[in-house]
C-alpha cells in the first residue's frame, strides 16, 4: 500500500516497508527527501518602458519557487496592490490596475502622473525577492480612425458630412483643406466645422465636388486622411425648382434692374436667356443694353417701357431641363410711398360702436404694398384677419369689428415699394367729449367773449403764459378788442394753451375758457413737372416745383449728380443751372450731359416730400 505524506517538510526521513505473508518475509528502506527553493524574479527585457501618453501598458514579473511564490506590485506613491486589492491610488475599485495570475501587472490611461518605479514583489515561506521597472509616459502623435468613412455622395442642395476622428496626446487639433486646397474657416458660411472633427457642407454645389483632406495635427506630429465628395446626376433646377415656375419683376424706367437665374444640376447645366422680343441669349453673353453674367443672371440698362414683357431662363444638361418665366413690369420713375397730412391721427373708441375703420391712403409710384402693424406687434398682411381685425386686400383698409377700450394703443400702417417705404399711425384712445379749439399754423385767432349791455360787466383775459389783459389793447399780434374779442395774428406753435375769459360786476364773475391747439401739416407738392421732360439742346428750360404745407415748406432741388441746390445758390456748370424764388429750377442752356433725373424737395418742421422726373435732352 502507498504512504502519502501529509506534512512534507515534517515527515522528511527514512522509511521502512515490510512485506509479511505464509511464507516468510521482505524488506526495503525508501528515503523521503523534500525540495524546496525561495522566490525568484526572473529578470524581465527591460528595466526601462515608455508608454504614450492616455495607453494602457503591462509590467511582465515573472517568477519561480517553492512554494509557489505570491506576487504584488508597489506603485510609485508607494501603495501596494495584490489579486485582493486592484484600484487606483484613490481606492476606488475601478480595477485602473490589474494583477493577472501569471503576476503581469495591467496600467490603463496612463498619466504624467502614472510616471515612477513600480516594483513587483515575490515571497514564499523561504524567502522573498522583488526587481524595479522604470516607467515613463511620452506624449502621442494624432492617429485618425481607420473606420472613417472616406466617400461621401450627395444630391445638390443636400447636406454631407464627413467624420474624421484621431487620437493622440496632446489632444489633436483637426483641420479640413477644401477641394480648392483653402483651409476650411470654423466661421465659414459654406461650411460648418464642428469640434469632434466632423465637417458638414451645408448646401451642395457642383464646386464641393473633390477632394477634401482632413489633417489631425498636435506638437508630436500629424496625421492625413483624404475625402472625397461625389455629387449625384440630377436634373437641372433653377433657383431651387425643378420643372417650370414664374415670377413677377417690377423694374423702374431708366434704371438697371437683375433678373436672376440659379441653376443648379449634375453635369453642369448649359443656361441661356430669351428676351420678350425673342432674341436667345447665352451665358456669359454682354452686348448692348442686355448683358448675362456667368451665374446666369441677366441684366438689363436703362430699362424702357418697351423691354416689358416675358422672359425665360433656360438650364439643360443630359437629364433634362428646367425654365424660369420672368413677367417684367415697368413703371415710371418710381416715388417713395408718402401719406396725405396728418401721418399721425387720434381715433376715439366710441361705446355700442359697431365698427371702426382705419384707411391707409398711401400714394407712390409703383402703387405700395401694405401691411398693418397692430398695438401687440402683430403683423397683419394683405388679406389676413385676426379674430376681430380685417386688413382688406388692394385698398389697405383695416377694420376692426365692435371696438372695445382694450382695443387702444396705436396702430401702424407700412406702405412699402421699390422706392422706400413709409408710415402712418393711427392712435385709439377711449372716446373723451371734445374740448379742444383747433387753429392752423400762421392763420389768425378770434375768441369772443361778450356780455349783454345791461350787464355793465368788466372784461379781462388771462393768455397761457400767465399774462393778464384787463382792458382793450393792442400789442404786437395781440389785439384785446372793446366788445370783448380777442384775437391773435399769425398762430405760431407756442401759441397753444388755455384762454380764460372774465366777465365781472359787482354782482358776482363767469369765466370761459377756450383750450387752444396750434395745427401744422407737413409739406405737399401740389404742382411738379412730369415723370418724363423731353427737350432739345440749346432751348433753355423752367422746372416748377409748387407744395403746399404748415409751416411753409423750403424748396430744394436735388441734380443728377445728386448736388442739391437752393434758392439764391448758383451751381455753375455746362447749361448754367440756377433756382428761381418760387422754386422753379432753370437751365439756361441745356446740353445732353444734363439728363438724368432732378428731384424737386419740400422740408418743414414736420416732414418732407418729393416729385421727380427725368430730363431728357435731345
Amino acid at each position: 500500500n502507498p504512504l502519502s505524506p501529509r506534512q512534507p517538510q515534517r515527515d522528511r526521513g527514512q522509511y521502512l516497508c515490510t512485506a509479511r505473508n505464509s511464507f516468510g518475509s521482505d524488506r526495503v528502506v525508501i528515503t523521503l527527501a523534500v525540495q524546496t527553493e525561495p522566490p525568484k524574479i526572473h529578470p524581465p527585457t527591460s528595466r526601462e518602458v515608455a508608454v504614450y501618453l492616455g495607453r494602457d501598458v503591462h509590467l511582465h514579473c515573472l517568477t519561480s519557487g517553492l512554494p509557489n511564490p505570491e506576487v504584488s506590485w508597489s506603485l510609485p506613491d508607494g501603495t501596494v496592490i495584490n489579486n485582493a486589492l486592484q484600484s487606483d491610488d484613490s481606492g476606488v475599485r475601478n480595477r485602473r490596475f490589474v494583477i493577472f495570475d501569471n503576476g503581469t501587472l495591467l496600467l490603463q490611461q496612463m498619466g504624467k502622473k502614472d510616471e515612477g518605479d513600480y516594483t513587483c514583489h515575490a515571497k514564499n515561506k523561504l524567502g522573498r525577492d522583488e526587481r524595479k521597472v522604470k516607467v515613463t509616459v511620452t506624449p502621442d502623435a494624432p492617429k485618425i480612425s481607420p473606420e472613417s468613412h472616406l466617400l461621401a455622395t450627395a444630391r445638390l442642395g443636400e447636406s454631407a458630412k464627413f467624420v474624421c476622428q484621431a487620437t493622440g496626446e496632446p489632444r489633436p487639433r483637426i483641420l479640413w483643406i477644401s477641394p480648392g486646397h483653402h483651409i476650411i474657416s470654423v466661421s465659414s458660411d459654406r461650411y460648418q466645422v464642428m469640434e469632434n472633427g466632423v465637417l458638414v457642407v451645408k448646401r451642395v454645389t457642383l464646386a464641393d465636388e473633390g477632394k477634401y483632406t482632413c489633417i489631425a495635427r498636435n506638437p508630436i506630429g500629424e496625421d492625413v486622411k483624404n475625402f472625397q465628395m461625389e455629387v449625384e446626376t440630377q436634373e437641372p433646377s433653377i433657383n431651387g425648382i425643378t420643372g417650370r415656375s414664374t415670377s413677377r419683376v417690377l423694374a423702374v424706367s431708366y434704371q438697371t434692374t437683375q433678373l436672376d437665374c440659379k441653376a443648379e444640376a449634375n453635369p453642369e447645366p448649359r443656361v441661356s436667356w430669351i428676351t420678350s422680343y425673342g432674341q436667345q441669349l447665352p451665358a456669359p453673353y454682354a452686348g448692348g443694353r442686355f448683358q448675362v453674367h456667368p451665374n446666369g443672371s441677366l441684366e438689363l440698362r436703362g430699362v424702357r417701357k418697351t423691354d416689358e414683357g416675358r422672359y425665360a431662363c433656360v438650364a439643360k444638361n443630359t437629364r433634362g431641363e428646367a425654365t424660369f418665366w420672368v413677367e417684367l413690369e415697368v413703371a415710371s420713375i418710381a416715388e417713395k410711398p408718402s401719406f396725405a397730412v396728418p401721418n399721425i391721427e387720434m381715433v376715439p373708441i366710441k361705446q355700442d360702436s359697431r365698427e371702426i375703420v382705419l384707411e391707409c391712403p398711401a400714394r407712390g409710384k409703383p402703387h405700395p404694398e401694405f401691411a398693418w402693424i397692430l398695438p401687440n406687434r402683430t403683423m397683419l398682411p394683405p388679406g389676413r384677419a385676426l379674430h376681430r381685425f380685417v386688413h382688406h386686400l388692394g385698398n389697405g383698409t383695416l377694420r376692426i369689428s365692435h371696438p372695445v377700450a382694450n382695443d387702444k394703443g396705436v396702430y401702424r400702417c407700412v406702405a412699402k415699394n421699390v422706392a422706400g417705404q413709409a408710415e402712418k399711425r393711427y392712435t385709439l384712445e377711449a372716446g373723451r367729449k371734445p374740448v379742444i379749439r383747433g387753429i392752423t399754423y400762421g392763420h389768425s385767432l378770434s375768441l369772443p367773449c361778450s356780455v349783454d349791455d345791461w350787464q355793465q360787466a368788466s372784461i379781462s383775459w388771462t393768455l397761457p403764459n400767465g399774462r393778464l389783459l384787463d382792458k382793450p389793447q393792442h400789442t404786437g399780434r395781440l389785439s384785446f378788442f372793446a366788445n370783448g374779442t380777442l384775437q391773435l395774428k399769425e398762430v405760431a406753435t407756442f401759441d397753444k394753451g388755455t384762454y380764460v375769459c372774465k366777465a365781472s360786476n359787482t354782482f358776482g364773475s363767469h369765466t370761459l375758457s377756450y383750450p387752444v391747439t396750434v395745427m401744422v401739416f407737413p409739406p405737399r407738392i401740389t404742382k411738379a413737372p412730369a415723370s418724363v421732360t423731353r427737350i432739345h439742346r440749346g432751348s433753355p428750360v423752367t422746372l416748377g416745383c409748387l407744395a403746399s404745407g404748415v409751416p411753409k415748406p423750403e424748396i430744394s432741388w436735388t441734380l443728377p449728380g445728386r448736388t442739391t441746390l437752393v434758392p439764391h445758390s448758383r451751381f455753375t456748370v455746362q447749361g448754367g443751372i440756377h433756382m428761381m424764388e418760387d422754386g422753379s429750377l432753370v437751365i439756361q442752356n441745356p446740353m445732353l450731359t444734363n439728363s438724368g433725373i432732378y428731384k424737386c424737395n419740400a422740408k418743414n418742421a414736420l416732414g418732407t416730400d418729393f416729385k421727380s422726373t427725368y430730363l431728357q435732352v435731345i
